[in-house]
């Protein structure tokens, strides 16, 4: 969930620009990178999540690279808390201006699993993400205003093939409008190394006037125990304005468990 995209605020923030939040908490992934929708699976006390990750963005207002996504989790409190960071370096290259690297928007969260049973879990997981300089945010480079984002995130399991993830988040932008975010997203295990993921994820102003709407499909694939391979491309279905309009993003990240 790192910014770099030259769209809305908070939309940078909801949309499918590079998944990289508050992960998940076993070497089977859940939700979270390289899907948008939030998870509530929760590490081990003291065990780290690391993912590492490739992002690149075409939209209306240019092309985006995020080499790398840095996301950095771990567990505090057995099955109930824990924190992540995530940091991304980026190149911006709008259609109207020149190509620039610089550090996008940091991103610091802390998820709460407050209820979990054999199928369904439920958590809470605010993020907030700190504005760049203004001069950073004239590049295309992040934004310039903090944004808090609060999800509600649920988990069921159907049988031991299917998963159905979805999550609702209501954005507070700093001078700027608020908005809201949801998304749903399926997993469906093939084996014990592949897991096939599909999802649909929007946002849209605390009027409903204005929306975008989403369609990402991807994979988890575990290389050893401890290491998985991250891939999903999306594509947008709904713009609000032309400049929203997502031609693609792809994501690929190795994520470990340590």
């Amino acid at each position: 969930m790192c910014a770099g995209v030259d769209l809305s605020v908070s939309q940078t923030y909801l949309r499918i620009a590079a998944a990289a939040t508050i992960l998940c908490p076993s070497p089977q992934a859940n939700s979270g990178p390289p899907l948008a929708t939030e998870d509530p699976g929760i590490l081990d006390p003291g065990q780290w999540e690391i993912i590492t990750a490739v992002t690149s963005t075409s939209n209306g207002g240019g092309d985006y690279l995020q080499v790398p996504v840095l996301d950095v989790s771990v567990g505090l409190i057995a099955d109930f808390v824990q924190i992540s960071v995530a940091y991304p370096y980026v190149n911006a290259d709008p259609d109207d201006g020149d190509s620039e690297w610089d550090f996008g928007n940091l991103e610091v969260g802390v998820k709460w699993r407050f209820f979990n049973s054999e199928t369904l879990q439920l958590a809470i997981a605010p993020v907030y993400a700190f504005g760049v300089t203004r001069s950073t945010a004239e590049k295309g480079i992040g934004e310039d205003t903090e944004v808090l984002v609060l999800p509600l995130a649920a988990e069921y399991q159907f049988g031991e093939t299917w998963r159905l993830n979805a999550s609702a988040a209501y954005a507070h932008v700093d001078d700027g409008g608020d908005e809201w975010g949801y998304s749903t997203a399926l997993a469906y295990t093939l084996d014990d190394r592949w897991e096939l993921l599909f999802e649909l994820t929007g946002a849209t102003d605390t009027d409903f006037d204005d929306d975008i709407l989403d369609l990402r499909a991807g994979f988890d694939f575990s290389l050893i125990e401890n290491v998985h391979l991250l891939f999903s491309a999306a594509t947008g279905l709904r713009e609000a304005e032309p400049e929203d309009e997502l031609d693609y993003d792809i994501y690929l990240g190795l994520q470990f468990f340590f």
